[in-house]
Order: structure tokens, then sequence, then C-alpha cells
């Protein structure tokens, strides 16, 4: 049985004729004037596969449009408009009331219009297609990581993970981590910052919806790279490292963070920016030519990992 990404590449991947970019990146690429790019995306939340039955629907409704916007921002973009396509089983006025409020604000935070969409009726599903701008110079495809790029991840991860995996009844930490790993989970909060301006600074980027690893994976396979993790700098909770619960970091998924390529001499400038906008980010390691990812552990020895990220149809 095919594989998502083997779905994508086979079957569906196809050269555009006449747009700049389009599938196998997180959006695509098509010209709005001279200087910029439109960067469109569209993401699908189903139940019990993106997320579990009993979650607040205030809360999904700023996940659904939040997951979205992750795609978008690192393209380099700003997100601008969107379209939902919802399908419920029943037209349940105060849970739809509930969603809407949570979409409209995730929306109002991040400067988003809704334009449109689809109401039916069905097994829940959501579907919403998003619309940003992004410069043409400093649009961030997952092919052009260059050699000995510093890697940097921002905010924090492993939390959303740990969320899922309590709720499933398959994990345990203490209550006050629980907590923050179920709104982790349930909210995500990308990046809130003028992406054009971070875009300058870098060469290649990623959300991270999959897991550290397969995600950084898509980026070493379009530019044929590898990479070198430091576990010491990766930025996660600290009973999270005390345990060394490592694949809830790299590769536990939902953490709709960026990760991002750069150039060694933007280093400063990185630090200076996300202080300047309040912004958490780590240099987490560095692109190599090995074709493969190292994980180095704090005394300097690689750690054994084969751990595979979330995969449909695996």
């Amino acid at each position: 049985m095919l594989k998502e990404f083997e779905i994508i590449e086979k079957i569906f991947q196809k050269t555009p004729t006449s747009i700049f970019l389009g599938i196998g990146d997180d959006a695509a690429l098509f010209h709005k004037n001279k200087k910029e790019f439109w960067v469109i995306s569209q993401d699908t939340l189903n139940i019990n596969t993106h997320f579990l039955s009993n979650t607040d629907p205030e809360n999904l409704g700023w996940k659904s449009l939040a997951v979205n916007i992750s795609d978008i921002l690192s393209m380099g973009g700003n997100p601008k408009y969107a379209l939902l396509s919802i399908s419920v089983p029943s037209a349940n006025q105060v849970w739809i009331k509930k969603f809407s409020t949570g979409l409209f604000k995730c929306a109002k935070n991040y400067g988003v219009e809704l334009i449109g969409g689809d109401t039916t009726r069905g097994s829940l599903s959501i579907s919403i297609c998003i619309l940003g701008e992004a410069l043409q110079n400093n649009a961030l495809l997952r092919s052009n990581a260059k050699l000995n790029d510093d890697i940097w991840v921002t905010g924090e991860l492993g939390l959303a993970a740990l969320g899922l995996k309590y709720k499933k009844r398959k994990f345990d930490a203490p209550k006050t981590l629980i907590k923050k790993a179920i709104k982790a989970l349930e909210k995500p909060l990308p990046i809130k910052v003028n992406m054009k301006k971070l875009a300058a600074l870098c060469n290649s980027a990623i959300d991270l919806s999959d897991g550290l690893i397969p995600d950084l994976n898509h980026i070493l396979n379009k530019s044929g790279l590898g990479a070198n993790i430091f576990i010491e700098n990766l930025p996660m909770p600290k009973w999270i490292r005390n345990n060394k619960n490592y694949p809830l970091v790299l590769s536990g998924g939902d953490d709709y963070q960026l990760l991002l390529t750069a150039p060694k001499n933007n280093h400063k400038k990185i630090i200076k920016f996300a202080a300047d906008n309040k912004i958490k980010i780590s240099c987490i390691g560095l692109m190599t030519k090995t074709k493969n990812i190292a994980i180095i552990k704090s005394d300097g020895e690689p750690l054994l990992y084969k751990k595979k990220g979330y995969e449909h149809f695996a």
C-alpha cells in the first residue's frame, strides 16, 4: 500500500506549467506582481485522525486555522485570506458557535479574513484553503537549504505529542505539564511575526507537523544534503529532557512550529530578530554533505534512532 507522500509523488505531483511552484512544499507559489508571490495551501482535519472526538470545539476552530497559517509562514509568507469547508453530522448550534468563536479568534490574532467556503452534512471534517503573500526574493523553498547552514526551530517541541499520548491514556506526567501539553495539542501557536523579514535571513523552511526528523528529511531530500542535530540544543520541557523522552520531540508531531535553515553569517541577526519580536528560536544543528541525519548526544556520541513520525496509510 502506498504511503501518504508516495501517493503525492507518484500520482499527483506534476511539473506545473503556469505557476512558479506547485506540489512538493508546504504551499504553492504563483505570481501576484513583479515583487510578490501569492502563497496558497490547504489542510484537512478529520475526527479521530487529526483530533479526538472530545476536543473542545473552540480550540478545534482555532487549530483548524492555525495549522494552515503555519504552512504560509513556512514559505516565508504572511497569511491573508481563508476559505472554510466544514462537514458536520448535525446543525448543533452550540457546537458550531463555539467552533466559529475559536476560528475567528485565531483569524484576528494572525490578521486573516474568512472570505468563503462550504458547509455540508456528514462525518466531522474541516478543510481550510489559505492564501498569503511572500516576497519573491525571500520565498523559502525546501530545496534551497545550503551546506553548512545553521538549522533553527521556533518555540518548544514535544508538548503536543505528550498531550496526545496522555489523552489516549498512553502516558502520564506532572499535572501542570499535562495541562500545558493539552493546550499545545489543541491550540497550537505558530509564531506571530512579519515572516517577510525573517525569511530574508533564511534559505529554507518547513512547518513541523509530522515530527522534527520526518519533516527535516523533506528538506534533506529536496536539497540533497544531510544534517547534524544536537540533542542538548533541542528546545523541550525540562521534564521531557530529564526523562529522555526524546521520541516526543524528534518524531511526535503536531508542534506547528517552524524549522528553518540559514547562513551562519546571519546567526546573530536571527537571534536579534527573535529578541526584538519576542519569539523563541533555537539553533539545533547544521546542514552537512552526508545525506542522512546524525542525532548527537551531549557526550558527542550518536543517538541510534529509527522511529518515524506520523504517516497516513502507514
